[in-house]
């Protein structure tokens, strides 16, 4: 059989045209990513090196196929050797880049409580099918708070927003792009248990400590009862935190609210609302070693 290929192709878009057979041929004829290919996958998409037809057939292919961890970790590894100069002190908060739809960031505005310690989080324009609200549209005042443009960290990924919207569903990207390599200890959070064991194995070689939060729209907020894991020294321990413990009440948040609602809730909180704020603050003390415990922290907090 003789194949023919279009003799305008790059060498780059004839190497990822090999890529997108590997997830997009069907049942017979697919197969997983080498972690070399992975990274080389990333690497043509985020230097644009291929079109965005191209990507797109990619990324759909790759996300019905599903994606393995040796593929993710590849694409985790080249994240890591473009962002790794850029490591500051500190702690760095993993949120989702589609944004916030039913409560104020509320660990974000707790940071201000936590003020000798230094926080970062990032922030893009917002992701569908969610296309909640940017972490830059919040007047979060914490001074000890610094929110960074992805723009500014890795542009190749913050321009492929637009073709990620049009798609519509869900990528890889969704699952790689919470942390950025900021800070030696980090929180992140997720949606789903399983990833647990993924995001400690993706991430745990670049974090001095590693908390993995179960928590509210995927984020690392605590609004109810909360599991999470830590990673640390080789180990993971699990925990989960509870704010009636604490005699606060669960919030549900479990509706949508607009931007002037959200800030209207932070700006007048109640009681309860004061005292959710105080535990994720506890939460972050702890998370960054400067509480034993996040009882210690939540009642040194109340001194």
């Amino acid at each position: 059989m003789v194949t023919k290929t279009n003799r305008t192709f790059s060498p780059e878009h004839l190497r990822f045209l090999s890529y997108i057979r590997a997830v997009g041929t069907g049942p017979k004829g697919n197969r997983p990513l080498t972690y070399d290919e992975a990274k080389d996958a990333l690497h043509l998409i985020l230097q644009r090196l291929v079109p965005d037809t191209a990507i797109s057939a990619f990324l759909l292919g790759w996300r019905v196929q599903g994606e393995r961890d040796e593929e993710l970790q590849g694409c985790i590894d080249y994240l890591a050797e473009q962002l790794l100069p850029k490591c500051l002190e500190g702690v760095e908060i993993g949120y989702p880049m589609d944004g916030k739809a039913k409560f104020y960031p509320i660990m974000l505005h707790a940071a201000a409580l936590i003020s000798d310690i230094t926080f970062h989080a990032v922030y893009d324009l917002p992701l569908g099918p969610k296309y909640g609200e940017s972490l830059d549209n919040f007047d979060i005042t914490a001074p000890n708070l610094r929110l960074h443009n992805r723009r500014d960290l890795m542009p190749g990924i913050s321009d492929l927003t637009k073709l990620r919207n049009d798609i519509g569903v869900r990528t890889a990207f969704n699952t790689i792009e919470k942390l950025n390599f900021l800070a030696p200890i980090a929180l992140i959070g997720m949606h789903h248990a399983p990833y647990f064991d993924l995001y400690s194995s993706l991430y745990a070689t670049y974090y001095r400590r590693l908390v993995i939060v179960q928590g509210h729209e995927g984020t690392p907020e605590i609004l109810k009862k909360t599991k999470y894991k830590i990673v640390e020294n080789g180990e993971i321990t699990t925990h989960s935190v509870d704010p009636e413990m604490f005699g606060i009440e669960p919030i549900g948040a479990k509706e949508e609210m607009s931007l002037e609602a959200m800030h209207h809730l932070i700006r007048f909180p109640d009681e309860n609302l004061a005292k959710m704020v105080r535990l994720n603050a506890a939460f972050l003390g702890f998370a960054a070693g400067k509480y034993t415990s996040i009882e210690e922290g939540y009642a040194c907090l109340q001194d």
